[in-house]
């Protein structure tokens, strides 16, 4: 899959013929003045000049051009890269140079747009185990409609992708363009719950703060974003604790907007971002939001929960549960992503299904995680998280479309303070090895 080898041409060689043959070897004979050219012999005629054959002139070779051979394969995002390499000759320099056609070159982009499923089949050859943690799948499966925005997800993918095509850098990966396998409407024929399927990979959401539960953060990553979708108002007094970097980048923004040598169009974007860091501090002021590295949620592509066209397919803070092998972990629906991808999961999910998760890690590179949404649930109004309802609310939920088999996951809240209990008066002093399990006290024995 590196480079091939290019096919090297010239016209120059027939040129390069004619000019030899145009080429013609001058003979001049010089006799010296006032001296008699020699006689001869008698009986000898006298010689005559010879026409000698004139030797070919070689066509003057072509200079090597240099070729080596690139591993290229895993260029551009993991995107299978094919080149050619065609030299012809030209001109001059002085002339080529200024000739946009003498060196250029030839971008094709192929992608092949995936087709959605609705067969159980399909879904088992991603994670067997489905029927058996959700025994109603199958006639869910049978009476299921392909969601409209999977094709309305694929459809924003080739934008992408197109949009991008002259910065190689920016397209998006083939990881990311082939994220999702299906997207399902469901509803059970008794109880008339809905439910949305999507079927996808799961890459890692650290976004989030809130002064009022977390102080410190853990597993931030390059692109992390103290704020989420699902917000509520801020109950204490305790700062956020990226307040104080947010209000140092709107004054260095403001201060280089006050230069004197800023361009007009690079003032623009100062002040649009002055604009948005502004309304960005306020809601750190007044706004508490999930954090990622605590919270268990979701991260749906923007157009799912807020479409242009039709009714959303979703909404922010929707329960949901996510399946992965036999294990089912209860959610909300937290966050809005990119128009252009799926499968996203917060850090705090993410390290349940491998403790390895990070930023940069993700738990789940195949498609092989189930995210089971339930739209029109979301509580109102919104709260900070509490987990024990979460995990009812999930758990009624499935109720709902037929039952699970196996074991929902409970979170425990990470944000509460440890509980010790306060020795009281006349409790004994224990001093030696600590039991590795303090059960309820036993039954008084009777006298």
């Amino acid at each position: 899959m590196g480079l091939h080898s290019g096919n090297f041409r010239h016209s120059g060689g027939s040129a390069m013929q004619a000019l030899g043959t145009k080429l013609a070897c001058l003979i001049v004979a010089v006799a010296p003045l006032g001296c008699q050219r020699p006689s001869t012999p008698d009986g000898e005629k006298e010689l005559k000049p010879v026409d000698q054959p004139v030797p070919p002139v070689a066509s003057p070779q072509l200079p090597t051009i240099p070729y080596k051979r690139m591993e290229t394969s895993r260029l551009f995002s993991g995107i299978q890269v094919k080149t050619t390499f065609l030299a012809d000759i030209g001109t001059t320099a002085t002339e080529d140079r200024h000739d946009p056609a003498s060196y250029e070159l030839d971008l094709q982009l192929r992608v092949r747009v995936p087709k959605p499923h609705q067969s159980l089949s399909e879904l088992l050859k991603l994670n067997p185990d489905l029927p058996l943690v959700i025994p109603a799948l199958q006639s869910l499966v049978a009476t299921a409609k392909i969601s409209p925005v999977y094709e309305e997800l694929y459809q924003r993918k080739v934008a992408n992708l197109q949009t991008n095509l002259n910065r190689l850098d920016a397209l998006l990966s083939r990881h990311n363009f082939f994220d999702t396998e299906t997207i399902l409407e469901l509803q059970h024929p008794d109880t008339g719950r809905r439910a949305i399927l999507v079927q996808a990979d799961m890459d890692v959401d650290t976004d989030g703060s809130d002064g009022d539960r977390v102080s410190t953060m853990d597993g931030v990553s390059s692109t992390f974003q103290p704020f989420t979708s699902y917000r509520w108002p801020k109950r204490s007094k305790r700062p956020n604790p990226f307040l104080a970097t947010w209000e140092k980048r709107l004054k260095d923004t403001e201060k280089e907007l006050s230069g004197s040598n800023v361009a007009a169009l690079k003032q623009k974007e100062l002040h649009d971002q002055t604009t948005s860091l502004k309304l960005e501090i306020a809601d750190l002021k007044t706004k508490s939001f999930l954090v990622g590295s605590s919270d268990p949620f979701v991260v749906l592509p923007l157009p799912m929960v807020s479409r242009k066209v039709g009714v959303p397919v979703a909404q922010i803070g929707d329960f949901c549960v996510v399946i992965h092998g036999k294990r089912l972990f209860p959610a909300i629906v937290g966050d809005a992503g990119p128009s252009y991808k799926s499968g996203e999961a917060s850090l705090r999910l993410c390290r349940e299904i491998t403790s390895r998760a990070s930023g940069g890690s993700r738990p789940e590179n195949d498609l092989k995680v189930t995210y089971l949404v339930f739209p029109g649930t979301a509580a109102l109004p919104r709260e900070a998280p509490n987990l024990e309802q979460w995990w009812s609310r999930c758990d009624a939920l499935l109720q709902e479309v037929g039952g699970y088999s196996g074991e929902l996951f409970f979170f425990e809240d990470l944000t509460k303070p440890k509980q010790v209990p306060v020795p009281q008066a006349g409790d004994p002093t224990f001093i030696g090895p600590v039991p590795d399990f303090i059960g309820p006290p036993a039954p008084a024995k009777s006298l």
